[in-house]
This record gives C-alpha cells, structure tokens and sequence, in this order.
C-alpha cells in the first residue's frame, strides 16, 4: 500500500508554513475527545483544538450520529430551490441561540467575513446611499485571508503588510485603550460617517492578530458610537463565539447588540467546515424587495449544505442541554492556577486568561524559536502552536482537569 503522507509531501501546500525545510507533519491515525493519536503510537493532547473548532471534543458520538444519519438519507443538495430540513432547522435555532433575525450560511470564516462585507455596501446601496461604501477595523486586527478580509487586516504590521497596496482601500484604527482613545474614535466616526459603511470588531479577543485582549466597556462605547452615526457594528465571533471566552458570546460581556454577526469554527463543533452571517431584522428587511436588484446576489455552491448543518444543529445540541458556562469557568480558574505564576519569570511580559483562553505573552521571540517551543511541546506530549510573541492555549471546551493541567505543565516547562 501507498504512503501518500510520504510520497506527496511535494504536492500539499501548507499554511502560514514555508514550504522548504519546514517541520515534518505528525502523521495522524485518529483523534478522540482531547488525545491525538499518531501512527507511531505517540499520544498527543490538542492545546488548540484544531484552531478553537473542536469545542466538543474529537469523535464527539452525538456529532458523528447525526452526520451519519443525514449522509445516509441526503449529503448534499443545493439551496437555490431546495429546502432541506437541517438547513432551515439550524437557521431558525442558530438565530433564536445568538439573538439575531436571518442568515445567510457560506464555506468558511474568510467567506462570511466577505458576505457581511457585501450586506453591508448593499444595506446602503438599497437606500441609495451610495457614499457609505468603506469599512473600519482595528489595529492587530484578523478577520481571514480572503481580498476583502485581508483589507480588514492591521496592513502595518500585520501577516498580509506585503499586500496593502493590492487591497480595497479601509480604514485601521487604534483599537481605543482610554477615554482619550474613544474621543478619537467617535471623531473619526462622526466625520466620516457619510462614506462608512460599517465597524468591524473582534470582541474583547482578538486571536490570530495577536491575542490582545480588550475591555467590555470599550465595546460598549465603540457599539454606542457606531448606533448614533449610522454606521452598521459587524461583530466577527468566528473564534470567540459559543462559550470559548466564557460567556456564550463575547460580545455579552458588554451586553450590546451587533448589527451583523459572524460565527465559524465551533458552529459545527469542528467536525465540517460552515459559518453564518447574521443580521438584524433592519438589515434584513432592506433586501425584502421583489426586484432583483435588491436581491443579495451571493450563493457558494456548498451554503447550508446538509452534512454540515446536522452537525452544527448536533452542536446546538451540546451547547443548550449542558452547562458550557460552567465547564468554561472550571477551565479559566484551573488556567489562573497554574500559569498566572509565569508573571514573576523575566521572560514573560504579560499572563491573561479569559475562559478558555490563556495567552503567556514573551518578551522576547521569533520564528525559529516558535519552532522550537512546537517541538519541545511535542516532546512532553502536548499539542501547541506558537505565533508571533504568543505562547498560548484555547483547548476543547471539554477537556479533564489532568487534561488541561498536563497542558499547563508543558507551558511551564518551555518557559523555565
């Protein structure tokens, strides 16, 4: 029998990997709750949950029957003329679970992130507004690698700098700190709002452009300033959404409501790949017209695909019959036990923890060292992925106490 994982490692391109001497990939027999399995018989516990997806586990039993019932009676069917029961099941649960009033189901977070982009130029243009048609984001900010979410991105320093002339013109912005930083912001809104569209937010987290952390109440005066301007609060949750932070969205902990909402990742507990774009009822009722022009013309070939909607629907599951909130809870104080420590070694700027979430910021890295760190993790018997100036840790929602306090050790160890 053919070993593909040894004969195409040519073939496969990677991401954020350079393809020339990088690491070799872990070959993978199966996976299971927190554990990997790899097929030298080494065992490795998921720091990072499959990039925060996995949020029940691995071979989660609910999850797998429910998408090997739906793959048996109907695996995929296309949306434009054809209703599907999980389909429309998930759109009217995921709107009454996340307080919104339609969505509109694509691929990935990068695609949803385009999506609320369009809704947004469109939610104007169907009022002919046709001035409000530029977008503002923040600095470290991360909202996918495709055209339009790599124009949301932090251009001067962030991982697509390179492409900041190629990129649809945006605004980036200070992500306010204080109140003088709320002054500028509010400025900058109220002078621009005539040709803005909309904000666009990671909420009190921003993951992969960083792991900087903000204030519940910075968001509630950015949520308040967009409102009074009529400029449209996009709140992308890809990664913060369904209790990773601790509540069940973080844009709870500023108790604000976004205009449109973006959510992936764990929407399918990690087991297929969907995201959604939600939106409120004024958004919506902007396109409720019969000429097609104010149609939102916009369709993936795969939008709501059955497979994945029956696992996200079995996701929904998980999330509204146990106490996410609670199991969150354990997981941040087990956190802040065992790392907050790290704050008196010399080679850590900063230690912060929310939920499920712990970010050991060094003052001093790079690349190679991340490497490094990869490796020796491995060593221990732990699965994690240093970027930039964090070492961190967002692992399944699920995960024992040994599990997690194993995990802990690792980081420890790396850093001592």
């Amino acid at each position: 029998m053919m070993n593909y994982i040894e004969i195409a490692g040519n073939n496969l391109w990677l991401p954020y990997t350079p393809m020339l001497n990088h690491l070799p990939q872990l070959p993978i027999k199966t996976a299971k709750g927190c554990k990997i399995f790899l097929q030298n018989g080494d065992v490795l516990l998921d720091g990072i949950a499959s990039w925060w997806s996995v949020a029940h586990g691995y071979q989660h039993k609910h999850l797998v029957s429910a998408i090997t019932r739906q793959a048996k009676n109907l695996s995929h069917i296309m949306l434009a003329g054809f209703a599907n029961e999980q389909t429309y099941k998930l759109s009217y649960r995921l709107c009454k679970f996340s307080d919104m009033d339609a969505v509109f189901f694509s691929d990935s977070g990068s695609t949803a992130i385009e999506v609320a982009m369009k809704i947004a130029w469109q939610f104007f243009y169907n009022q002919k507004q046709h001035s409000k048609k530029y977008f503002v984001s923040f600095s470290n900010s991360y909202h996918g690698d495709t055209t339009g979410a790599m124009s949301l991105a932090d251009l001067q320093q962030g991982m697509h700098k390179k492409f900041k002339n190629l990129l649809l013109r945006n605004f980036n912005l200070p992500l306010p700190q204080a109140q003088n930083d709320l002054d500028f912001f509010a400025n900058f809104i109220t002078k621009n709002k005539n040709q803005l569209a909309g904000v666009f937010i990671e909420p009190i987290l921003q993951c992969a452009g960083g792991m900087h952390f903000s204030r519940a109440d910075i968001l509630q005066n950015i949520a308040k300033i967009t409102q009074e301007n009529n400029v449209l609060l996009i709140v992308d949750e890809c990664a913060t959404g369904f209790y990773r932070t601790g509540k069940k969205f973080a844009h709870h902990y500023a108790n604000i409501q976004p205009d449109i909402l973006v959510l992936g990742k764990a929407l399918t507990g990690g087991m297929l790949t969907l995201a959604a774009t939600l939106v409120k009822q004024k958004i919506y009722e902007q396109f409720l017209k019969p000429e097609l022009d104010f149609a939102l013309m916009h369709g993936p070939t795969f939008m709501g695909n059955p497979l994945a909607c029956a696992s996200a629907n079995a996701s929904l599951d998980l999330f509204e019959n146990n106490s996410y909130e609670k199991k969150v809870k354990r997981i941040e104080q087990i956190l802040q036990q065992e790392l907050f420590v790290l704050e008196k070694n010399p080679a850590v700027a900063k230690v912060e923890i929310l939920g499920a979430v712990a970010n050991v910021r060094l003052q001093k890295t790079d690349w190679q060292k991340n490497i490094q760190l990869r490796q020796q993790a491995i060593k221990t018997g732990v699965f994690l992925r240093p970027f930039a100036d964090c070492l961190y840790t967002m692992p399944p929602l699920v995960i024992k106490t040994h599990e997690l306090k194993k995990i802990c050790k690792t980081i420890r160890l790396l850093i001592e």
